[in-house]
């Protein structure tokens, strides 16, 4: 089993208790103020949001697609135009007052380059784990990007992350909700034998739980 990742609500602490997790096993090879991987031990991407210091009603934020290697202050994007900010390194989602503007490019061209980095880094034991956070929302409509993904869930190679919800995913389009529901049949195979997906909530119900099974995971690898 190679695969391990988490879903459940948006912001409930998902990614968060990734990090908290994987700086416990990589400690020497994380941040120490942002619990972030850092180059060697993990591998992969993070998709952060991102808040705009902007004027009256323009309350402006955005998505943007990170190496998992990336300091939290790499996350901070300050321009004047929505232009600019689909133009900055990893930007795919932009919402304000103005409406909401993709560019879902990113993920055929900045993701796949990632996960094809992980892959190599792993096979040559530069790292030992892969950070997908998160998938399965919109980016599944990338088809580059999907066969990247699914080569590497298919690999041996360990994977653990952030797997949209399928409630989330049925509000977006029902062809995102398909894939979804294709995309968690992938990582877990047919009996589970490939790998496990856990509901997270939050810390006080399902959190224990679902660190240690993720403690467990990652432990097999180091």
């Amino acid at each position: 089993m190679n695969n391990f990742f988490i879903e459940g609500p948006i912001q409930r602490g998902k990614s968060t208790l990734i990090r908290e997790v994987l700086k416990k096993f990589y400690g020497p090879e994380l941040d120490g103020s942002t619990g972030i991987a850092c180059g060697r031990g993990v591998g992969g991407f993070t998709v952060q949001r991102m808040r705009f210091p902007t004027q009256g009603a323009d309350k402006r934020f955005g998505f943007r697609l990170m190496e998992a290697s990336a300091p939290i202050s790499a996350h901070t994007c300050v321009v004047t135009t929505v232009e600019s900010l689909l133009d900055s390194d990893g930007v795919f989602k932009v919402v304000g007052s103005f409406g909401g503007r993709t560019n879902m490019n990113v993920f055929d061209t900045k993701a796949v380059a990632l996960m094809q980095q992980a892959y190599d880094d792993a096979k040559a034991g530069r790292i030992s784990i892969v950070l997908l956070d998160e998938i399965g929302g919109h980016e599944l409509s990338c088809q580059v990007f999907c066969r990247k993904l699914y080569e590497l869930l298919d690999s041996e190679i360990p994977c653990i992350g952030v797997i949209k919800y399928p409630d989330s995913a049925r509000r977006m389009d029902p062809s995102i909700a398909e894939a979804n529901k294709a995309l968690h049949k992938k990582i877990t195979g047919p009996s589970g034998e490939h790998g496990e997906i856990l509901y997270f909530d939050n810390p006080e119900t399902s959190g224990e739980a679902v660190r240690l099974a993720m403690e467990n995971f990652i432990a097999r690898f180091i």
